[in-house]
């Protein structure tokens, strides 16, 4: 899996005869270790602002593989064809063959600039970039990345991953036995509030999408403070469904929990792609302890693409801990896989862990297909908050379920 990324952001140049729009781009992987091997047909756009709206300019250039790590990109921009403010977009090109998106795992994923508008005198499209995936659903996810060097402020690929997992969760595209306490937490929301909390949130593309796509629901994004900025951003540009929300809160794993946190309930705990650094998980676990004891019947996903050997240090701590294991699977990443450092890995692990409290062990396509509750998402009615007479009778029979595998 590999992402298209600005090197050097658009910038409009000009001199006596002609005013150039120009960019340099590479294809890499999400750390930026290794770059894509072969030729690659790619279109670059200069395009309204508006989602959707018309291109004014576009070329075919060709990303030629074999070794490169950049590609400049030039437009002429001297002529009246672009009405400004505009931006530029990169992507591959699609064959006509192409049918359906690829939800949150393209193989390569497209890049927008920021607004350029010389007329005004923003010549330059700015450090931050957009990327854009549709859900099962068809609702569009934005989400701003940082076009620098931070790889806290960059898209992952196990995030991606676990995105798309619990999309299809939502929608009841996965076979019930893959993840089934997974799955119970994600369906049950049709007929309870859903309480969400993501460590380690980068860009916030994981608790962001839940939002967009389980109505009711409660999602806490948590990263150190230098994310604040960009995540807040993410946050007010997102398509949040009925009646959920989401919110950020500075969390340092090796400090005690904020007073918020403290008495926050939660349903579900996301861990993606933070195991990278042996020396923070200690502290990573620690802090999933302190959760778990306000909220003993919490479910947490961790989703990672292996790095490194050391990362399996947070699996023995996991134990340690006496946190239980409930099932795992290999989610396959899509296209070629890089050849560097931390690069070469070509699934991403997906694990499901509860405490000693936890007891239920249930999928609710355990029973028939009829009477399995849908995910209230963004575009279903039962806007009032109000079960039906079916959601009623379903909750009824998951109290009895519980009560009787807890005796």
């Amino acid at each position: 899996m590999h992402y298209i990324r600005f090197l050097k952001t658009p910038k409009v140049h000009a001199d006596a005869s002609t005013v150039q729009l120009k960019a340099v781009v590479t294809v890499t992987t999400d750390l930026g270790e290794t770059f894509h091997p072969s030729p690659l047909e790619l279109v670059a756009t200069i395009q309204s602002t508006r989602e959707d709206g018309d291109i004014y300019l576009h070329r075919k250039i060709t990303w030629p593989g074999n070794g490169a790590r950049n590609l400049p990109i030039t437009f002429d921009v001297s002529r009246p064809d672009v009405d400004w403010p505009a931006r530029m977009h990169v992507a591959v090109r699609q064959s006509s063959s192409a049918i359906t998106p690829a939800g949150f795992l393209p193989a390569i994923v497209d890049i927008w600039s920021g607004t350029l508008d010389p007329t005004t005198g923003q010549s330059e499209s700015g450090s931050r970039v957009e990327r854009r995936f549709t859900s099962l659903a068809g609702r569009t996810v934005s989400l701003l990345e940082d076009a620098g060097d931070s790889i806290a402020r960059h898209l992952w690929d196990g995030s991606q991953a676990l995105a798309q997992h619990i999309d299809q969760t939502i929608n009841l595209t996965t076979p019930s036995s893959l993840l089934p306490l997974l799955e119970y937490v994600l369906v049950s929301a049709t007929y309870r509030r859903l309480n969400v909390i993501e460590l380690g949130c980068g860009c916030g593309l994981v608790g962001i999408s839940v939002a967009q796509s389980i109505t009711d629901c409660d999602v806490l994004l948590t990263d150190l403070p230098e994310v604040t900025e960009l995540v807040e951003a993410n946050i007010q540009r997102m398509n949040a469904a009925i009646a959920s929300r989401v919110r950020f809160e500075p969390l340092d794993w090796e400090k005690p929990l904020p007073t918020m946190l403290q008495s926050r309930m939660n349903d579900l705990v996301i861990v993606s792609e933070c195991t990278y650094n042996p020396d923070t998980l200690q502290p990573l676990v620690d802090t999933l302890l302190r959760l778990l004891k306000r909220s003993p019947k919490a479910v947490i996903v961790v989703a990672t693409k292996t790095r490194h050997e050391s990362e399996a240090a947070f699996f023995d701590l996991i134990r340690s801990a006496g946190l239980i294991e409930e099932g795992d699977l290999r989610l396959p990443l899509p296209g070629q896989p890089g050849d560097g450092y931390a690069d070469s890995a070509t699934d991403v692990g997906l694990h499901v862990f509860h405490g000693r409290e936890h007891r239920l062990s249930l999928s609710p396509r355990e029973r028939s297909e009829e009477e399995v509750p849908k995910v209230r998402t963004g575009g279903d009615s039962d806007r009032g908050g109000k079960r039906s007479p079916v959601q009623e009778a379903d909750a009824e029979t998951t109290e009895q379920q519980t009560m009787a595998i807890s005796s």
